[in-house]
């Protein structure tokens, strides 16, 4: 059993740090196979293939990597970066069967126009970036997309508003909040630079009252 996404991998390479210095010069990138009690294989990918197949399908897409003609079904479970080239330097993958449950983080995308919180003058702020779910590895969703259009100040945007295929299960509980709608910075300096006014007409109200009170009290003097 495959996927459609192939990628080709070359065994043979030495382990170590200036040997997987040696091949990210060469535009490749050190890589592991592990899992289901099997040894780990370490392994070579070209970068360009990598990064288009990764481009294509999505970080939790189902990889069929070819080693030496022998087929391995896996994910990738962990990607690390070189931070300051911003580049992969290195890929875990994980074995898996399609219809094998497995736990993943996937991406959680807000979509549409803020309507209803624009109209509080609130700004929205997302409170989770992934959802980590349990599905079977060959029905891994590659993102979850939720619309914000009637997001408000009292109406939070919760696990429970997404829409999950079957076999998808949350692992955080369905009233954990998404996104909300909170009241923005330039909307409280308004609000507070009303009150300021209206506090500063009443001091002048009641200033001339009290004038106008003294100049009583004088004229009954006289």
């Amino acid at each position: 059993m495959s996927s459609e996404l192939k990628l080709q991998a070359n065994t043979g390479r030495t382990l170590g740090s200036r040997s997987s210095r040696r091949l990210r010069h060469e535009n490749k990138i050190p890589a592991v196979i592990y899992g289901h009690g099997s040894d780990p294989i370490p392994v070579t990918l070209d970068r360009l293939e990598f990064r288009s197949a990764l481009n294509a399908a999505g970080a939790n897409a189902v990889i069929t990597i070819d080693v030496d003609g022998q087929d391995y079904l896996s994910i990738v479970k962990e990607l690390q970066r070189d931070t300051i080239a911003n580049k992969v330097s290195h890929v875990d993958f994980q074995l898996v069967r399609l219809d094998e449950l497995i736990v993943v983080d996937v991406p959680v995308n807000l979509t549409g126009e803020a309507l209803a919180a624009g109209r509080q003058g609130a700004v929205v702020q997302q409170q989770i970036m992934t959802l980590s779910v349990q599905a079977p590895a060959g029905q891994i969703p590659q993102s979850f997309e939720i619309d914000i259009e009637e997001l408000a100040i009292e109406t939070p945007l919760r696990v429970s508003d997404l829409t999950l295929p079957d076999g998808v299960i949350s692992q955080l509980e369905l009233e954990t909040v998404i996104a909300i709608a909170q009241i923005s910075r330039a909307t409280l300096a308004d609000a507070t630079e009303d009150e300021l006014a209206v506090d500063g007409d009443d001091a002048i109200d009641g200033g001339d009252d009290e004038a106008s009170a003294a100049g009583d009290s004088d004229g009954a003097g006289d």
